[in-house]
């Protein structure tokens, strides 16, 4: 089967096509740029560079697939489907949880409005729409959290202000987990139709944040202030010229509970995410590997 994945050299789409190339897929590999390709996609798949900006291009990298993952942002859907060959029997389009807000950002709504064109399309088509994906090299949430812990002296207690206390619930989904479910909607039969959400097991942002201290060997002190209060001072700094860790909108949306049901992804596509202390683990057990292979 050949299987095209757009955004290939990007944070999910390089893990996917590498898991499609090990099931015995004949993957075609589709970036916009040259150079990611070549460094960060499966030398197995075959490279196409194009970019949606450039149907015509974009139409040639997608001959012959038959199945189309799209791994990139969900507002270049319309391109998508214009740039589709006649061999293509499904399209997998990956969407955001932020579509469930209930005030959905950009990100959402593009996600919200791609369910529709696929719904629309005529082909077999589904949304999959991950939670905070977590546990690659490109990941700005979990690993930038790690990151500024283990910079942070380990003599001295580390003091967060979270909105709320971080009471609200996030659910995190290990980027393997998600990996699996875009490889089982390629070939499960049962696949397409109803978006699914992706979400991990839900937890405390307060919780998650004491688990990444744990992994960091840091002791984390947790001070609740008002989301608005850290949303106004992130605006403050951004118009002061400095760029805060985390900006006005992820302090936002922590302030929501998230509780996606994630039964369908059980159901249909066969994954149940691992939860996130176990995700931390196989995080950390997959660094010390590489480490030993360099």
């Amino acid at each position: 089967m050949g299987v095209a994945v757009i955004g290939a050299s990007g944070k999910t789409g390089r893990h996917l096509v590498a898991r499609l190339v090990i099931d015995g897929m004949r993957v075609i590999a589709v970036g916009r740029s040259p150079a990611r390709l070549a460094k960060f996609s499966d030398p197995r798949a075959e490279r196409r560079v194009a970019s949606f900006e450039e149907p015509i291009a974009l139409r040639a990298a997608l001959d012959g697939a038959e199945v189309v993952v799209n791994t990139a942002e969900a507002r270049f859907v319309d391109a998508l489907l214009a740039a589709l060959p006649s061999t293509c029997h499904r399209v997998i389009q990956m969407g955001t949880m932020r579509r469930f807000l209930a005030e959905p950002d950009e990100p959402g709504r593009y996600a919200a409005l791609a369910e529709e064109a696929l719904a629309r399309c005529g082909i077999p088509a589904l949304v999959i729409h991950p939670g905070l994906i977590y546990g690659h090299d490109d990941d700005q949430n979990v690993e930038k959290v790690l990151a500024l812990m283990r910079r942070w002296p380990r003599v001295f207690p580390l003091v967060l202000p979270l909105p709320d206390g971080g009471r609200r619930t996030v659910q995190p989904i290990f980027i393997d987990d998600i990996v699996n479910a875009l490889a089982a909607a390629v070939t499960d039969s049962d696949a397409p139709g109803a978006p699914i959400a992706a979400p991990g097991p839900a937890l405390s942002y307060a919780d998650m944040l004491r688990l990444c201290a744990k992994t960091a060997g840091r002791h984390l002190r947790i001070a609740p202030v008002p989301t608005a209060a850290l949303s106004a001072a992130a605006h403050m700094a951004q118009g002061l010229g400095f760029k805060p860790p985390f900006g006005a909108d992820s302090f936002n949306r922590a302030g929501e509970d998230k509780r996606q049901n994630a039964a369908a992804l059980a159901d249909r596509l066969g994954i149940v995410p691992r939860a996130f202390a176990e995700g931390l683990r196989d995080r950390q057990s997959a660094s010390r590997v590489l480490d030993l292979a360099d």
